[in-house]
């Protein structure tokens, strides 16, 4: 582990930092620097493996660290500017030297100007603050599962755990920027007050510790910035370790103090006054007569049909243990709102979805469908029901001697496919054929043979957060094709070496601005 030195500014703000290259990596890609006097505190997470990541580290702290030395612009201009010439830097670098080519680094920086904080964010490392009242992040993911986790479509240990968390929408040194090129830096503006407490951190510390932790570990240590920044560094470690660990940590001079306050009880705020009691006695007389009521319905019905027409059932596919052998022997047991569960493995089969149905890996990314071999049928797996239907998780994988004309095929009225990957010798990966409510989610095509998307006439399905890898030898130029009439929404979606990343038959919007760019593959 190597440590920053506590570092103190006028008994004013305390800092530490710590990086450690964890318990997987051979390297340590992450780099950080504190200046206290200067009210500079920042994390970069390089990317690019073979030493290249490290190189984009060392040349984002090198550039940004001599920007902000000079005090000229604004706060927000000078992150701003600082940021961006990085990037271009790394870029230039990059393309001068193969042995670098497609380095690039994602990164968190924080000014300091007496109360006023200033927050240039690229990519998914993190910054909290911290107060008496608890911990709160300051900075978005801009992945496509740190953006679910952001909009509250996943909980944080759903995220955490993903296998796709490490993919990332935005990065420094990939592609030119100007310092004010919208979809690039987010830049949040904060007060920062005697009482409160930052912590950047690379998503090695994030991945690995839930953020109560994080902040029962900061209140424990609080007032000792070298022993927080540590404690950190050894719960990654301790959860497995999985990436280069960076944690840099400055608090104010009343942090300490402050953040030992015990939260308000109900004791200390004082008994349940009459009025109170009163709605609890109603409440809960109500609640009683409801569930009698319930009761003396039920004895009126079959029990069976009771509980039935109202409980959605799981029905588990996979090895012996499981309850079904196959697919669709278990679809043909389902009824509408039941979730078929699959273990993990390959499955080869070809199916129609029946209506309402929800087919799911129970972990994501473990399950592979494939099409039985030499069975020449249109569509790997059909959805064309009218109620909700929902695939997640699942992995379709077109082979040479099992192809996939095409993969999905969705003509329902209201279909979600989410945190699907579809790769290899697939023509089509999904084939939009309906104008029902139809939406394709956090979801990655790779390597296709094909094209990833067609949208058919009339339809309008939401395009979000997903991952479009172009191969080589694809003769697809574009990876959706639109049809004339149909509207699609696309948002948040990053696209990797098409020379243009949708062909709309009659002619359509321009994706710049919601969505990304660029030229090779992307990975952490």
């Amino acid at each position: 582990m190597t440590d920053t030195a506590v570092l103190a500014r006028a008994d004013r703000v305390n800092a530490a930092a710590a990086s450690d290259r964890g318990r997987l990596r051979k390297g340590n890609e992450d780099r950080h620097h504190v200046d206290v006097d200067g009210g500079i505190f920042l994390v970069v997470d390089g990317v690019g493996g073979h030493a290249a990541g490290e190189v984009a580290a060392a040349i984002a702290v090198d550039v940004i660290t001599q920007r902000l030395e000079r005090p000229i612009g604004t706060p927000a201009q000078r992150v701003r500017e600082a940021i961006a010439l990085a990037n271009n830097e790394i870029l230039r670098q990059a393309e001068r030297s193969p042995a670098h080519a497609g380095m690039t680094c994602v990164l968190t920086l924080a000014l300091l100007t007496e109360d006023q904080l200033t927050i240039g964010h690229v990519g998914d490392s993190r910054l909290y603050k911290l107060t008496p009242n608890g911990l709160r992040k300051l900075t978005h993911d801009h992945s496509p599962i740190g953006e679910r986790e952001d909009s509250q479509e996943l909980s944080e240990a759903e995220a955490m755990k993903h296998p796709r968390r490490s993919e990332v929408f935005r990065d420094v040194g990939s592609a030119f920027h100007e310092p004010d090129d919208p979809d690039f830096i987010e830049l949040v503006e904060e007060t920062f007050e005697p009482d409160a407490a930052l912590l950047l951190c690379s998503d090695g510390l994030s991945d690995m510790v839930p953020s109560a932790v994080i902040l029962r570990t900061v209140r424990a240590q609080a007032g000792a910035p070298r022993r927080v920044v540590r404690s950190l560094v050894d719960a990654a470690n301790k959860a497995g370790g999985k990436d280069n660990i960076t944690v840099v940590y400055a608090e104010g001079a009343d942090f300490p103090a402050a953040s030992r306050v015990p939260d308000p009880t109900p004791a200390q705020n004082g008994t349940i006054d009459s009025g109170r009691r009163t709605r609890l006695t109603w409440l809960t007389a109500g609640l009683l007569i409801g569930l009698l009521g319930g009761l003396a319905l039920s004895k009126q019905l079959p029990f069976d049909t009771y509980l039935s027409s109202r409980r959605p059932r799981t029905l588990t596919v996979g090895p012996a243990a499981a309850q079904y052998p196959t697919i669709a022997a278990a679809m043909r047991a389902s009824r509408a709102g039941d979730r078929i569960q699959l273990e993990p493995g390959e499955y080869a089969e070809r199916l129609i979805l029946k209506d309402g149905v929800h087919l799911a890996a129970r972990e994501p990314g473990t399950v592979t469908v494939v099409a039985p071999s030499g069975d020449l049928g249109l569509a790997t797996i059909t959805v064309n029901g009218r109620l909700a239907s929902r695939i997640s998780g699942l992995r379709l994988l077109g082979r040479p001697k099992a192809p996939m004309p095409v993969a999905l095929q969705l003509t329902g009225n209201d279909v979600t496919v989410d945190d699907v990957t579809i790769e290899g010798d697939v023509l089509v990966a999904v084939e939009v054929a309906s104008a029902g409510s139809i939406a394709v989610l956090s979801s990655r095509f790779s390597e296709l043979q094909g094209v990833a998307i067609r949208i058919g006439p009339g339809a309008k399905p939401s395009i979000r957060h997903n991952v479009f890898i172009r191969k080589a030898s694809s003769g697809a130029e574009s990876a959706i094709e639109v049809a004339d009439s149909a509207s699609p929404h696309l948002t948040a979606n990053l696209f990797v070496g098409y020379p243009s990343a949708v062909r709309w038959t009659a002619g359509g919007p321009e994706l710049h601005r919601d969505n990304f760019f660029m030229r090779g593959s992307h990975g952490r």
